[in-house]
């Protein structure tokens, strides 16, 4: 049976190829000879890796979130669906990080990723977006029938990356978290990482740096 990180880290993998399926429509290298379905398969993927990331943080949490709303897996509105998550683990929004830097044996250093990221506000604004492009327009409806959803296709693309290449999740009740390594092809790797003291997620400063002790480097 999988660890709880083994499907976090299938959820991250899944993610990864459906903004790999974005991408590759964007670039044109899929092409369903219609602009608006193309535009419609890339935002449908686009949608889809933003529930994984919502969901992803779920098998970190599976007791506690079981007994607090058995039926979470139905909240599909991307506000409630991340207010719901953020009621159980304040903190369970991806932390995106810098690549890290080995300072000594078992100890690895993490510079906070400061900008470039989607962050939960983006997240709300794609999920929103991606449901009015997916969504059929009524023709009679007045006004310009142009969506817009803030950022073009590669952007979005590069936001969800600098979220996800390095970042960290946070347990309920747990001191410590997970290290999540995600490259561009390959296995997610997954690393339980103890701080050296209580690790507590802030808003971002520009002095805001982690230092983690590893006590088993190989990967979850």
């Amino acid at each position: 049976m999988p660890t709880d990180t083994q499907i976090y880290c299938n959820c991250i993998e899944r993610v990864r190829h459906h903004v790999s399926i974005a991408d590759t429509v964007f670039a044109g290298k899929i092409d369903t000879g219609h602009r608006d379905l193309n535009a419609e398969l890339i935002f449908l993927h686009l949608r889809k890796a933003l529930e994984e990331i919502a969901f992803a943080s779920l098998s970190a949490n599976r007791e506690k979130y079981s007994a607090a709303r058995a039926g979470f897996a139905t909240e599909w509105n991307a506000r409630r669906m991340l207010g719901f998550v953020e009621k159980v683990n304040t903190n369970f929004y991806p932390v995106p990080l810098k690549p890290p830097q080995e300072t000594s044996p078992g100890h690895k250093f993490f510079d906070r990723i400061a900008d470039g990221y989607l962050t939960k506000e983006d997240f709300a604004t794609l999920y929103d977006g991606s449901a009015e492009v997916l969504h059929c327009r009524n023709p009679y409806a007045p006004g310009d029938p142009t969506i817009n959803v803030k950022y073009t296709v590669d952007e979005w693309s590069r936001r969800i990356k600098a979220l996800l290449g390095w970042h960290f999740v946070q347990l309920v009740d747990v001191q410590g978290l997970w290290a999540i390594q995600v490259p561009d092809e390959g296995p997610v790797r997954g690393f339980s990482a103890g701080a050296d003291g209580p690790f507590v997620v802030e808003p971002i400063k520009p002095e805001s740096k982690h230092t983690l002790s590893c006590p088993d480097a190989s990967p979850k």
